[in-house]
């Protein structure tokens, strides 16, 4: 399903000049979010547990061209900043973790004839998550060694403009990876790294 959605958001990004006219319009957002839920499921060699973690926030900004008066499309990045894994398993008190996602996107306006909340907005976006840690290595055996590969991110979600420049967002992401990890003597394992987050965002758009 996940190159199913890539597949068609890249479609839609490929041909958008074809059908763009001088009506068209850009759009660029500025936005802040929290995470009202998220967890870190690492699932490997002898290990399958799921992680919470501290309450964190982001920031973020969008691109979007419209092809016509309801279809956008574009690009966007949002930075989560680094958070404590609560404690447990195969990770430290102290150990934390961050993403960077950078993706193409398309959303859909369905206008609404009411002059505070103007539309209601499903989105779709599909790239690529940068997962950042910082592992308190004093806590581990003498010589641990943890390599982290990154991978795919998607999401899909809700928003809304009001007053014509507010923009709500609901979005529900997932970003997948693999860590490797050697801990002496006995220890030499890989897992399957998956972060979900619903965040909420809360930003501002400028018309160009």
């Amino acid at each position: 399903m996940k190159k199913s959605l890539f597949a068609v958001l890249l479609a839609v990004v490929l041909v958008s000049p074809v059908f763009a006219t001088d009506k068209g319009t850009m759009q660029l957002d500025v936005k802040a979010g929290m995470p009202v839920n998220q967890e870190l499921k690492v699932k490997g060699d002898n290990t399958n547990i799921n992680y919470d973690l501290d309450t964190t926030f982001s920031l973020g900004a969008d691109f979007f061209y419209y092809i016509d008066s309801n279809i956008a499309v574009g690009a966007g990045i949002d930075h989560i900043f680094k958070t404590k894994i609560k404690y447990g398993g195969s990770y430290g008190p102290n150990d934390k973790v961050g993403i960077t996602n950078i993706y193409l996107q398309a959303k859909y306006d369905f206008i609404l004839n009411n002059d505070i909340v103007n539309n209601i907005c499903p989105v779709v976006q599909v790239g690529y998550g940068i997962t950042s840690y910082d592992f308190d290595y004093a806590v581990y055996p003498p010589n641990t060694n943890i390599e982290v590969e990154d991978g795919l991110y998607w999401a899909i979600g809700v928003g809304t403009t009001i007053k014509e420049h507010l923009i709500i967002e609901l979005i529900y992401s997932f970003d997948y990876g693999k860590t490797k990890m050697y801990m002496p003597p006995f220890v030499n394992s890989k897992a399957d790294t998956t972060y979900t987050s619903i965040k909420l965002n809360v930003g501002f758009k400028f018309s160009l």
